[in-house]
């Protein structure tokens, strides 16, 4: 690996937020349902859904670097590619995996099922056409809808057709759980495809909350208190519980894993992104333990539970400590870097201190984490990077 290619970097987490030029390409009779963010308060952005305001902005005085975060002072919301670029330059970033900003949770239970398929169809057109002048830079992920199995496939098959890298699914669907059986054709559509799968955190049904909840096991007046707990949560004053978001990255392996689609499937490969994964070992060894020991109750699977992960699993890092320090239970093979662009939960612009840890924590093998994993997963041309790269660091002087 030349010295160049060592310094590439290829985030695996980065955003772009949804504009009036993608709401403006919906049914008139569903664009006012797509969540726009507005000029707020004090620098900061709002929400306007439905013709109402919906205050998003801080209590707090915003600081400089705040102002940079969340498209705050970004009127393009992400979609300015030359902005892009040179904010990429502030940390030497050569290419990024992009995914929706508020649009995660598209598929969250408030929405119908025409939404979310008429949106899904409008956002793959806007990401495709905003990133083709830079395709070699920017791999946008697909959203595909849930609903309903045969919308899935429909919209799965037209972004595989049209050159997506990524299908992006909701991190949770608890009304129609990914261990059901009429998923199948999905999975071997993907696989067949040899693209990979990604579940962004943060999408679905759970986003924020700690109360680790069973709405099935709730009896009909307190399944009614929770629902109106949940609307009062987009109220309240953001807690710690951003942090049950992140673990719920270990849904989709469980869920995977444990109902046979990674056994049936073993080519098919999948992503949990904006997790950090300091949780992976712990998750792992669990999986294994009660593979052991609650095996009266099981599917028996021919490995052990954390095989299937460590062969077609893949999870993002962006300042994780933990993560590092179990690197020699997890291995490295299955992390790929990301800084979250442009979210006040990542590490932009100030990367270069959990880069540096990567880099010495791993060695020689951190290029597979800053940029390896992802080129090969996600199709970036590693020698057209490796050519332009010091184009991207031109643009941040």
């Amino acid at each position: 690996m030349s010295s160049v290619n060592r310094d590439l970097l290829i985030s695996a987490d980065s955003h772009v937020a949804e504009n009036k030029d993608l709401r403006i390409r919906l049914p008139e009779h569903l664009r006012e349902r797509m969540p726009l963010l507005v000029p707020g308060t004090g620098g900061d952005l709002d929400d306007e859904t439905n013709g109402e305001i919906r205050n998003r902005s801080s209590w707090k005085k915003l600081s400089v670097r705040d102002r940079e975060l969340e498209f705050r002072s970004d009127p393009s919301l992400g979609t300015d590619l030359d902005r892009r670029m040179r904010d990429m330059a502030r940390e030497g970033v050569d290419a990024q995996v992009v995914f929706p900003n508020i649009a995660l949770n598209f598929g969250g239970s408030r929405q119908t099922r025409e939404y979310a398929k008429t949106f899904a169809r409008a956002y793959n057109e806007y990401v495709r056409e905003t990133f083709a002048p830079a395709s070699k830079r920017f791999k946008p992920a697909a959203m595909i809808p849930t609903d309903d199995i045969e919308d899935t496939l429909a919209e799965a098959r037209k972004c595989i057709d049209d050159g997506f890298a990524t299908l992006f699914l909701p991190c949770v669907v608890p009304w129609q759980p990914y261990r059901l059986k009429l998923y199948e054709p999905l999975w071997s559509m993907v696989e067949e495809a040899s693209i990979p799968l990604t579940f962004h955190v943060f999408s679905g049904n759970l986003a924020l909350g700690g109360e680790f909840a069973d709405p099935g096991h709730m009896s009909e007046e307190r399944l009614a208190l929770a629902i109106n707990q949940g609307k009062d949560r987009v109220k309240h004053t953001e807690q710690l519980d951003t942090v049950i978001g992140m673990a719920a990255g270990m849904a989709p392996i469980l869920e995977l894993t444990s109902s046979g689609v990674l056994e049936r499937h073993p080519k098919l490969r999948f992503v949990i992104t904006e997790s950090d994964c300091g949780w992976l070992a712990w998750a792992l060894q669990a999986m294994d333990q009660m593979q052991r020991r609650r095996h009266l109750y099981r599917t028996d699977l021919p490995l052990r539970a954390s095989e299937y992960f460590l062969r077609q699993g893949f999870v993002t890092i962006t300042d994780d400590p933990v993560a590092l320090n179990n690197v020699g239970f997890t291995g490295s093979d299955c992390m790929l870097w990301g800084n979250d662009y442009p979210h006040d939960e990542g590490t932009w612009p100030e990367s270069h201190a959990s880069i540096n840890a990567i880099r010495e924590c791993l060695g020689d093998a951190a290029g597979k984490v800053l940029h390896g994993n992802a080129a090969d997963l996600y199709g970036f041309d590693l020698d057209y990077l490796a050519a332009a790269h010091e184009e991207i660091t031109s643009l941040a002087s």
